[in-house]
């Protein structure tokens, strides 16, 4: 990322049967391992194992874990904080339920935590700070986005204990969705119902969201312990609305970055980078498109450096002139 030149690793595997799914989490730890959680594999099967990647020696191994898994799933979020990895949300099933829970994984002891009911979400971000897990963007039940931010307080509760952790059993059962208008919020700005438009974006995703979610898949895990807020905001000048172009979204300690890109019904004109100060709450325009976003390329994917000081947006070129396979496999950083 220093040079923002393309290298290949020589990657040793230590074992044969090592996959690589499709809508897992990639969350770093200790400075040079790359958890990887979760996807789907090539049957279409949801997972729920953990398969680690040393950037220091090119390995990939897969721990033994204690306790029993979560339910297996994609399109998750995930966050390392204090020894533990977070689990939130995300889709699982044949029918793409969409999940409502929380746990963690100790990475001291590869222990799974139980499960609690959390905010049921898929393609959505997490972020610690300031003793709390913060959640922001994706799809809820209805494939709407929202414009809503949830957050819940993890100092001193007692759940998270790792030497209380023992692993549990659940069991699930699915319904319908049901058609309901939106429910009350902490602190609500506005009260709507979000419908979702024709070949609308996924948050932190470049691909049409053409699969709606029909069922949720219900468990028995108990409420989180510890109160889950969550507010609202109404779109104008300076909040971004979710529902147009495609959204990348990245935390930088206390702020939250809103990368609107352009899309084929949204152009690069009304496109710009957003903040949202979660002390404050307050939003505001940090950058309009032309200082940004390079005309002709579609955006795919947003990261951070280790310091949260750099954002780098992943893409390619999205004309069709450079259609060709010399320049499919070409991708661009922008230091932005």
């Amino acid at each position: 990322m220093r040079t923002l030149a393309w290298d290949c690793l020589a990657v040793v595997t230590a074992a044969d049967n090592l996959y690589y799914p499709l809508g897992h989490s990639a969350t770093l730890y200790e400075d040079h391992k790359l958890l990887v959680f979760g996807g789907e594999n090539e049957h279409r099967n949801y997972l729920s194992d953990l398969i680690v990647f040393n950037t220091k020696t090119a390995h990939w191994t897969q721990p033994q874990l204690h306790g029993t898994p979560p339910t297996g799933r994609a399109r998750h979020a995930a966050v390392v904080h204090d020894d533990k990895l977070f689990i939130m949300g995300g889709i699982s099933g044949v029918n793409n339920y969409v999940l409502d829970d929380i746990c963690f994984l100790d990475l001291r002891t590869y222990t799974w935590s139980r499960s609690w009911r959390f905010v049921p979400r898929f393609d959505h971000v997490a972020h610690v700070h300031d003793g709390r897990i913060w959640v922001f963007g994706g799809l809820d039940l209805d494939s709407s986005k929202g414009q809503k931010l949830w957050w819940m307080s993890i100092k001193g509760i007692t759940a998270f204990d790792s030497s209380r952790l023992v692993g549990s059993s659940r069991h699930y059962h699915s319904r319908p969705l049901p058609r309901r208008p939106a429910g009350h919020s902490a602190g609500s700005l506005r009260q709507q119902q979000q419908q979702q438009p024709q070949q609308a974006y996924a948050a932190n995703s470049a691909t049409a969201q053409v699969s709606t979610p029909s069922f949720q898949l219900k468990g028995y895990s108990p409420q989180f312990p510890a109160p889950v807020s969550s507010l609202e905001f109404h779109a104008h000048a300076t909040v971004p609305s979710q529902d147009l172009g495609c959204h990348f979204h990245a935390f930088s300690s206390s702020l939250l970055l809103d990368f609107l890109t352009p899309t084929a019904n949204t152009p690069r004109s009304e496109c710009a980078l957003y903040s949202l100060d979660l002390a404050t709450f307050n939003w505001q325009q940090l950058a309009a498109a032309p200082e940004l976003f390079r005309p002709g390329y579609k955006w795919h994917y947003v990261t951070m450096n280790e310091d949260q000081t750099i954002a780098w947006l992943l893409g390619c070129p999205a004309d069709d002139a450079h259609d060709d396979r010399s320049l499919r496999c070409v991708f661009f950083l922008d230091n932005v």
